[in-house]
């Protein structure tokens, strides 16, 4: 099937998609919360006010790994006689035990500890030898043991690549990889879930993760189809090119349908991939940062993009509570409380034809309409589970629960993917 750059109205892609994908009730909706806390997400959120009525899955995020990095900022992770086990703080024990007061509200939801996060470290000691990856192991069993779950999620954020040297890496991660998520299905069986979140970069299917050996042990990988929002890029996670806003350099032109595309390309077949969707926005970097294209001589002496925010955006923005020195995160229901029902309308709301995402732009001092942030709505989640039928994909995945507005976005893709709730 040849699908056109241009989304088909949702009946056509429903007819071309029916032949070859299964029925509406079968798609997933895979929803993270972030309830131990995350780096670039913020502290956890209260488990006691998720709703998780509109989800096939939940995967509770995050645990973390004992580990002997010299990097490692949390005391509690350097106890040598537990290296390479899982470590989850109180928060995450507490709120693991409530699970079953979860299931009570969807006797069908399925529970699963992530294991990782950005800049979590511990993985590439972890998957290093065997007798490592037993210990590991052992102790993902008696996890999901403890505390009734249905499998265990690994977020290594990344294997080889080592998250641009912010935590260890070693060349043969994506070996070491493979052997710790065959011998997990071995020790897991049948009975367990055994899945992963794998990165939007092109050469995280060439380089970093060997798909093709993976999936056999695997019941599902969620796409990260998300945080392109860097170097010339404009948009967080576009569907597919902006024309309007377009990138600089050729290496930053991502969008959601060339990064599925590069996977299936790999040997991963589409029915086996969740379609990663983030309920947050970005500030894009080239706002604030030089944008640079890598690929040219002398580089970082030679941006070919500059900074368009100046000193009254960043200060609107710091007022927001976004500072743009550490990150450009913001979850959607601020999105909405505080840029969409800015009582001083200082954001205008705009939607893109072509990249199939809504987007803000605020006036420069001078008056012209400077881009903001990109994020996802009710119109762009429905628009994304109308790809996800059409190019044959297993279902969805979300970061996170917690940053939605009044479910608004999750119930969409419920409502889309045809997954039956009760309220």
């Amino acid at each position: 099937m040849v699908f056109t750059r241009k989304l088909l109205p949702l009946l056509a892609v429903i007819q071309i998609a029916c032949a070859g994908v299964a029925q509406a009730s079968s798609y997933l909706s895979v929803g993270y919360f972030n309830g131990g806390g995350d780096v670039t997400a913020g502290p956890g959120g209260d488990i006691d006010k998720l709703d998780v009525r509109q989800i096939t899955h939940l995967n509770y995020s995050f645990g973390l790994i004992y580990n002997d990095e010299k990097d490692e900022t949390n005391a509690a992770l350097k106890d040598a006689s537990k290296l390479h086990q899982i470590w989850l703080s109180p928060k995450v024990m507490s709120d693991l035990e409530k699970v079953p007061a979860l299931r009570k509200q969807n006797p069908n939801l399925k529970v699963l500890l992530s294991v990782g996060g950005w800049g979590a470290r511990g993985f590439s000691g972890a998957a290093a030898t065997p007798e490592n990856r037993a210990v590991f192991i052992r102790s993902a069993q008696e996890v999901i043991q403890r505390y009734g779950l249905d499998g265990i999620d690994l977020d290594w954020e990344y294997p080889v690549n080592g998250a641009w040297g912010l935590v260890a890496s070693l060349p043969e991660d994506r070996a070491n990889f493979t052997a710790l998520l065959n011998e997990l299905r071995t020790a897991l069986g049948k009975e367990k879930l055994l899945t992963i979140a794998v990165g939007a970069n092109v050469k995280s299917p060439t380089e970093w993760v060997d798909v093709k050996a993976i999936a056999p042990a695997l019941d599902y990988i969620n796409l990260m189809t998300y945080d392109m929002a860097y170097g010339t890029q404009y948009f967080n996670a576009n569907l597919y090119d902006s024309k309007s806003w377009p990138t600089v350099a050729a290496a930053d032109k991502y969008n959601v349908n060339f990064v599925v595309d590069n996977y299936i390309k790999a040997g991963l077949k589409p029915a086996q991939m969740n379609l990663g969707i983030g309920f947050y926005g970005r500030i894009p970097k080239r706002a604030t940062e030089p944008g640079i294209d890598w690929d040219k001589p002398d580089a970082a002496k030679n941006p070919v993009t500059q900074p368009y925010f100046g000193d009254t955006e960043k200060a609107l923005f710091m007022s927001l509570g976004v500072d743009l020195t550490k990150d450009s995160y913001m979850k959607y229901n601020d999105i909405v409380s505080k840029l969409l029902n800015d009582p001083q309308k200082r954001f205008t709301e705009n939607w893109d034809d072509d990249a199939h995402v809504p987007y803000l732009t605020v006036k420069s001092s001078e008056g012209k309409p400077l881009f903001a942030i990109s994020y996802e709505n009710p119109r762009s989640v429905a628009i994304k589970a109308e790809y996800i039928k059409a190019k044959g994909l297993g279902g969805a995945m979300f970061w996170e629960y917690g940053a939605d507005d009044n479910n608004r976005l999750a119930k969409e893709l419920a409502k889309d993917l045809g997954i039956k709730t009760e309220h």
